[in-house]
């Protein structure tokens, strides 16, 4: 069953997990780019990823208030479809900018592929909130009752 809460409510707690979740990121995102581990896209791809598993269990059972087990094909399946969309998009723009500042010292570029990063999330926010609230985890239809039986009245 789906938690009824005012609009402004959902959108106020998946602001909220959506904040933890690009913590976890945007760590993850400097931890891998500014050591030389990963480059932009690589860090980028990674760090989404890393992101996307609370990520899944915050929107679904806080946000919109799914306790029962996930459907494979309805919820799970569309979600990481959604996200790594998401993580597709975050890697290339990300890449891109860091081709952009590809002068600059790793510091620099750190600082600014990681607010590249931030930005193109910032965006994808609005995008994702929509799509989860219409179609990924809105209740289901009811099903409309079919012709019931009845025994004719005699009189």
């Amino acid at each position: 069953m789906t938690t009824h809460l005012p609009l402004w409510r959902r959108f106020s707690r998946y602001t909220i997990g959506s904040i933890i979740c690009f913590a976890i990121s945007e760590v993850a995102f400097v931890g891998l780019f500014a050591p030389h581990l990963l480059g932009a896209r690589g860090a980028s791809a990674a760090a989404s990823i890393i992101g996307i598993v609370p990520g899944y269990a915050l929107n679904r059972t806080w946000t919109w208030g799914r306790r029962q087990r996930s459907q494979f094909w309805r919820e799970v399946v569309p979600y990481w479809v959604t996200a790594l969309s998401c993580t597709v998009i975050a890697a290339l723009a990300t890449g891109a900018v860091n081709g952009a500042f590809a002068d600059e010292p790793r510091s620099t570029r750190t600082a600014i592929n990681a607010a590249a990063f931030m930005l193109t999330y910032g965006v994808l926010f609005v995008v994702k909130f929509v799509i989860f609230h219409r179609w990924l985890f809105a209740p289901e239809p009811a099903v409309a009752a079919g012709p019931v039986d009845r025994e004719p009245v005699s009189a």
